[in-house]
């Protein structure tokens, strides 16, 4: 029993131990996974505390961009939404047609010149004639139409020769209206260079010269160069304001300039070698500037402050000194003004005084994007223009940034309510837009010098850029102009520069015809025929132009 006993003592003790041991090979175990649940914890709260790091980072490196961007005048990143081509459509029934999707019925105006009818390839014998299907189609014909004038001769009995004469529109030359008409239209209208119109004659088997097609172009055009002169007569004379711009314009191989004025019924260019006051003064008078030096040459001196010395010399009177720049020289040779400014405000005082005697009115606005060679007169400021100061700032800190979008902000809610102004004006009105001008650029903002410096700018500007408060027809921005500038600028990449004087002018009087029809609504084409033709089926676009003024008044 005791061997027995003690046995069983030991076994129970070997259990004990093995028991302790696992339960402290449990213990320990416990004791690892609780340390590393801790780690765990540690890291993944390294892992939020690098999350927010790298937020940061990319929030200071987007921020940076952005500065960038504005520093390089630069477009931010674009937003494209996700397409919806293969997106269902869900269209409701009160929904109607897209916008633009409504056509003009092809049948309204549809004049038949041929007619062909065509039977059916095989006809039952007992078939019953049901009359007609109509099917339209539009062609057009491009051939080679030679005429043969056979002039008919006979002499008298004294000896005389009487010869048949031929139709006005075809005595100019060998060349008929229709084919002159094309190639002018060609050039003028859609840009297409000599070289490819004499190409283009050579395919149809027309037999012409690139020398005759320049002489086309350019040469005998007194008839249209003396309405593009009346155009611009007519013009000034009806309007209330002109908007002006210029471009370069090459010509002998020189740049040049190239200035347009007009409005929204005509526009006239001309080319020089100067985009200065003077030419553009000279522009105004149209061809053959005339010097006068009248009361408003004198009230010209006095605000450009012209020497004492040289006011004295000068005797003011409505009689023309000179009719073109020989005469004029010689005059201010005589009158001893020979240092370069007194002659510059002489000849500017002197063309100005021109322009009023040939009929520019004194109160004529004129529209411009701030070159001061267009300041004269009642001179009005593009507001486009105008607010590209405040795009061309800088703005170093988000701060200076949040200013900057602040004034834009306010300036195109007042230009808003210019516009709207403009379709309804009213004193009340008037006075509101003058006390709020005052209220959104006269800020000061602390710690931004350049802003407030164009704040300053538009005060100094604010009787120009709020001229269309007393001319409510003008409008706000100098779109206009840069539209019929960029005619030459188009010309200039396709065509390159002129030659002779004889293609600057005439260059210069068609595109300003082509622009004064598109504006008065009379197609270039029919225009340039009936004037080849002379038939009178459109009138002198200086009619048109009055007409259209009356109309208005």
């Amino acid at each position: 029993m005791s061997n027995a006993t003690e046995s069983q003592g030991n076994i129970d003790k070997a259990r004990h131990r093995e028991v302790e041991s696992l339960q402290s090979l449990v213990r320990s175990q416990q004791q690892l996974i609780a340390q590393q649940q801790q780690t765990i914890l540690q890291q993944q709260q390294s892992i939020l505390e690098l999350e927010q790091k790298l937020k940061k980072q990319q929030a200071l490196l987007e921020q940076l961009e952005e500065e960038l961007r504005e520093q390089k005048k630069l477009k931010g990143r674009p937003k494209i939404a996700a397409s919806q081509l293969n997106a269902p459509k869900q269209k409701s029934e009160e929904e109607g047609k897209r916008p633009g999707s409504a056509k003009r019925s092809k049948k309204g105006g549809f004049e038949v010149d041929e007619e062909k009818i065509i039977q059916p390839e095989e006809i039952p014998e007992q078939a019953k004639f049901n009359g007609y299907r109509n099917y339209d189609v539009q062609e057009l014909k491009i051939s080679r139409h030679n005429i043969r004038f056979r002039l008919a001769e006979y002499i008298t009995k004294e000896g005389k020769t009487i010869v048949g004469q031929l139709p006005p529109e075809y005595s100019p030359g060998h060349y008929g209206p229709e084919l002159v008409g094309y190639i002018l239209y060609q050039h003028y209208q859609c840009r297409v260079p000599q070289t490819l119109i004499h190409e283009q004659m050579e395919e149809w088997d027309i037999e012409i010269s690139t020398g005759q097609i320049n002489q086309i172009l350019t040469e005998n055009k007194e008839a249209f160069h003396t309405e593009q002169k009346q155009v611009l007569a007519v013009g000034l004379e009806t309007a209330n304001y002109i908007h002006t711009d210029d471009t370069g314009a090459r010509h002998q191989g020189k740049n040049g300039y190239c200035t347009v004025i007009g409005n929204e019924w005509f526009a006239y260019f001309r080319s020089s070698q100067s985009k200065s006051r003077q030419n553009f003064l000279e522009t105004l008078q149209g061809e053959n500037p005339i010097y006068v030096l009248n009361e408003y040459a004198c009230n010209y001196l006095e605000l450009y402050n012209l020497a004492a010395k040289h006011r004295e010399k000068i005797k003011f009177s409505d009689d023309v000194l000179a009719t073109n720049e020989n005469e004029w020289s010689s005059y201010l040779k005589d009158a001893g003004c020979v240092s370069v400014k007194a002659k510059r405000l002489v000849s500017e005082a002197a063309l100005l005084g021109g322009a009023m005697k040939k009929g520019v009115s004194a109160q004529l606005r004129i529209l411009s994007d701030g070159a001061r060679q267009f300041n004269v007169l009642v001179h009005a400021l593009c507001w486009i223009h105008a607010e590209r100061a405040l795009r061309r700032l800088p703005g170093h800190t988000a701060r200076q940034r949040q200013n900057i979008e602040e004034i834009q902000q306010l300036l195109w809610d007042y230009y808003r309510q210019l516009s709207e102004y403009c379709f309804n004006p009213t004193p009340l009105l008037k006075r509101g837009l003058e006390q709020d001008f005052d209220r959104v650029f006269g800020r000061c903002y602390l710690a931004h010098g350049s802003l407030n410096q164009v704040l300053l700018g538009f005060r100094q500007t604010k009787a120009e850029l709020l001229s269309v408060l007393d001319c409510p027809q003008m409008p706000l921005h100098n779109n206009e102009a840069e539209s019929d500038i960029r005619e030459y600028v188009t010309r200039r990449k396709i065509s390159g520069g002129t030659r002779s004087e004889a293609g600057r002018q005439a260059r210069d009087t068609f595109v300003g015809l082509k622009k004064t029809c598109r504006k008065l609504g009379i197609s270039f084409w029919h225009f340039l025929i009936s004037r080849l033709r002379g038939d009178g089926q459109v009138p002198p676009l200086c009619d048109v132009i009055r007409f259209k003024a009356l109309a208005v008044t």
